[in-house]
């Protein structure tokens, strides 16, 4: 019988969720915080949590990988209340991807984790994790965040073609980590990130931008029908991506980033 891989009566206990729910197996814990959000009873923020994802998933039709080991979570947060306007809740995602390189980087203090806007962590040249947020249609003023990173599930036992560009922490570090440790250190991290973009905006994009994995990179970019390849200049205060292009300045919303170098 397999131990059991997260301590919950210590999550439960830490104060920074209202509650969780574990599953052993799951298709997409995103999928089931949609279904949970339309309960408007529901305490925020909520952590569904688990050890086995079949049917994860990425930013638009990307699936995500995940071995035995790996951490995947997804927290359902009430936007209501806060200074934040709808258009700006994208700017969580950024805070998300801060916070987990803050949490690996607490694991592992001799790496440099770094964001690829707008949600993935790298490390050693490698993504290591990622983040999906959306906002469920028939839940007002409810946001989910999901993240998945690969903590002990060594891409050895992943699909070939992942090998070259995906990494885990056990991978770069040569150890196991405690996921309980792991997950505790990346919600005290958003926590962090999230009152930040909260109460001093400036300080925050300051700080991811620190971060930046494409800054001063050539990059290429999909958003929508459209290609736009540029020299990077990180992010303004807005959370959208600076392409210096021939006919001038880029600044992307959202977009998928096809290439960099």
């Amino acid at each position: 019988m397999t131990s059991q891989p997260f301590d919950l009566n210590r999550i439960r206990s830490s104060g920074l969720v209202r509650e969780v729910e574990f599953h052993a197996e799951i298709g997409s814990t995103n999928d089931r915080a949609m279904e949970l959000a339309r309960d408007r009873t529901l305490e925020c923020p909520f952590l569904i949590l688990a050890a086995r994802q079949i049917s994860g998933r990425g930013r638009g039709s990307n699936r995500w990988w995940s071995g035995p080991g790996a951490l995947m979570f997804t927290l359902i947060l009430d936007a209501r209340g806060t200074n934040l306007p709808t258009e700006r809740w994208p700017q969580l995602a950024l805070a998300a991807g801060g916070a987990v390189c803050q949490a690996i980087e607490r694991a592992i203090p001799d790496v440099d984790a770094r964001v690829k806007w707008p949600n993935d962590v790298y490390l050693t040249g490698k993504k290591t994790a990622g983040i999906l947020a959306e906002v469920p249609s028939d839940a007002a003023g409810r946001l989910l965040v999901g993240i998945g990173i690969n903590v002990n599930n060594s891409l050895a036992a992943a699909p070939l073609e992942l090998t070259q560009t995906a990494t885990s922490m056990t991978d770069v570090a040569h150890q196991t980590f405690d996921l309980t440790e792991v997950l505790l250190a990346a919600l005290a991290s958003f926590a962090e990130w999230r009152n930040k973009l909260l109460h001093d905006p400036p300080a925050f994009f300051e700080q991811w931008r620190m971060r930046c994995l494409l800054t001063d990179k050539k990059v290429c970019v999909r958003d929508g029908s459209r290609q736009i390849s540029g020299d990077c200049q990180g992010i303004d205060d807005s959370g959208r991506l600076k392409l210096a292009t021939p006919a001038g300045i880029e600044r992307l919303l959202s977009g998928t980033v096809v290439s960099f170098e």
